[in-house]
């Protein structure tokens, strides 16, 4: 099944390093980003338009509003469905049947984001680690969360790691979804974001047919940029089996333990069926 993204007000994107949490008892999305010394945070709002001086109709999308050079602790985003909201709470997307992450063909099952609980088969709870970055928070309301992208060209293999850190065993694990897709279907779409002392929102009314774009990348653009976000994810969650995962890059043409070098990629992470209820357990 493909998402009808066009019947939105507006669609929140979500690229890089971070992990999300459905939060039951306030009914919202929630997103800790990660902000450690070498992802980098960008936020841009954008509108659609038709682009004038031409003799059909051309959709552009300009930006209205863009944030970077954000602080590292204190920035918080909330986005809100309101009036007439199709999504109250939230809703997850999952497809028809058993999901195979090595030949699943709904490219928009929320669970090619990878999912820590079952990385470990069981529960994960919260790290012990006090080496933590500090985190900027993201809280949506009334949204419909799916996997938007779907990266087929890389295949990745998982790593399992004793806690003295010694290899203990490698498989195929298959693909990732590179960025998370959330549809806000409502009047409007509310936008808030608060860093420091100052507090910013943008009101983005439905236009039919033709919805905002909210893209938000918190991504390592360094040449030495690893693969594997994973141990970063450890030092905010932790299986009860004491085992740490860890992914390497790897083709179809090459043997496993093959790498594949020249792309960036920061994926998301789900922290579901934790004992952590909401990223602000999360925090330092």
């Amino acid at each position: 099944m493909a998402i009808k993204e066009s019947s939105a007000t507006a669609l929140v994107r979500f690229t890089g390093l971070g992990i999300i949490l459905f939060n039951k008892e306030k009914q919202r999305g929630e997103i800790a980003i990660i902000r450690d010394d070498k992802h980098q945070l960008s936020i841009t709002i954008q509108e659609p338009r038709f682009k004038d001086g031409v003799e059909s109709d051309l959709i552009v999308y300009e930006d209205i509003a863009s944030y970077t050079d954000l602080p590292k602790s204190g920035v918080v985003l909330e986005i809100n469905a309101k009036g007439n909201s199709i999504v109250e709470g939230f809703e997850i997307y999952k497809a028809d049947g058993e999901f195979n992450r090595l030949d699943s063909d709904d490219v928009n099952d929320f669970r090619w984001i990878v999912q820590m609980a079952d990385l470990h088969s069981g529960k994960v709870v919260k790290s012990k680690s006090e080496n933590r970055y500090p985190i900027s928070k993201m809280y949506i309301e009334n949204g419909f969360f799916y996997a938007h992208k779907l990266d087929t060209e890389l295949l990745f293999e998982k790593i399992e790691k004793g806690s003295d850190g010694n290899e203990l065993d490698r498989s195929i694990f298959g693909n990732v979804a590179e960025t998370l897709g959330v549809k806000l279907e409502s009047d409007e779409v509310v936008f808030k974001i608060t860093f420091g002392e100052a507090e910013e929102s943008h009101r983005l009314s439905k236009k039919t047919g033709l919805p905002y774009r909210i893209e938000i990348k918190n991504m390592d653009y360094s040449e030495d940029a690893v693969n594997s976000d994973m141990p970063d994810y450890y030092k905010y969650l932790a299986g009860e089996d004491e085992i740490n995962f860890e992914f390497e890059i790897v083709s179809d043409s090459e043997s496993v333990g093959g790498g594949v070098t020249g792309k960036m990629f920061c994926h998301l992470i789900d922290g579901g069926d934790s004992d952590i209820t909401s990223i602000d357990d999360l925090e330092m």
